[in-house]
């Protein structure tokens, strides 16, 4: 199994230099501060910039305004980072479940009208379940138009559990179920195991806070290369991290290329 293209990746990291040896999209990304933490560089200008650094070639992004105080300007605060970066930054309408569903309704329109890409849930935030009747308008927006709804997901949990999200894969078949940051952990990564084995539409993040030892490489093990995605949540995080996890895996320059950006390629259309 090759692996010529992982050692030029590596070199790349180690020199503080682009990657060039893979394409990769970015699939779990934000726009904007966060309360209590420290984000200086926090603009879609400074994204691109870093991304330019590291060598990602496109991200899909949703503000953190949407997950948190206000969906509809947070979803306008990506709209105007996808018109002024074309193609480098592409864009999730973020929904909130506590508004009304004819809300809800004209937002998702309005959004795709204006060429966002996917649909973004954070029931943690939003306080509400990811199976509850107030998700389903967006649930049968994303199924009838076979978009990718991306999910915060935990391990456990009443609100957004990653079994709670493979169920709500099996009954919306034409949606792609992005489970974010694949549960957390170990945990995380086994219950995204069980999910992976009852239904094919549901793929499986990266993005996360921590790099426990070896979880790349069971992750990819136990879902799949062809359903695990790269993604870093900047500029909530430094993706240099998430380039390093992949940089210094075990991943064959096959898997690499899948889950670096083949694999968004293809669920997102892009």
């Amino acid at each position: 199994m090759s692996c010529k293209n992982r050692q030029k990746m590596r070199q790349e990291a180690l020199e503080g230099r682009a990657v060039t040896a893979f394409e990769i999209i970015d699939g779990h990304t934000h726009l904007g501060y966060w309360h209590n933490f420290n984000i200086p560089w926090r603009t879609a200008a400074d994204m691109v910039r870093v991304m330019d650094k590291v060598g990602v070639k496109s991200c899909i992004s949703t503000a953190h305004a949407g997950i948190s105080a206000e969906y509809r300007d947070g979803n306008t605060e990506v709209i105007e980072a996808m018109r002024a970066f074309p193609g480098r930054i592409l864009g999730y309408c973020t929904i909130n479940p506590n508004y009304p569903e004819s809300e809800l309704r004209d937002e998702l329109n309005r959004c795709f009208d204006a060429g966002m890409t996917a649909i973004k849930y954070h029931p943690t935030c939003h306080r509400y379940p990811i199976d509850g009747d107030r998700y389903r308008v967006a649930w049968e927006f994303a199924d009838r138009h076979g978009l990718v709804v991306l999910t915060h997901a935990e391990s456990g949990g009443s609100l957004c559990s990653v079994a709670a999200a493979g169920r709500c894969a099996k009954a919306y078949p034409n949606t792609k179920v992005l489970i974010g940051h694949s549960g957390f952990g170990y945990d995380g990564a086994r219950a995204c195991f069980e999910v992976a084995k009852e239904v094919s539409n549901a793929y499986f993040d990266l993005a996360a806070s921590t790099a426990n030892l070896d979880l790349v490489e069971k992750l990819v093990e136990g879902v799949g290369a062809d359903r695990t995605l790269f993604g870093t949540d900047l500029p909530f995080l430094d993706s240099r991290m998430q380039i390093g996890r992949l940089a210094f895996s075990s991943l064959t320059d096959d898997q690499l290329t899948l889950v670096l950006g083949a694999n968004a390629r293809r669920i997102f259309g892009l």
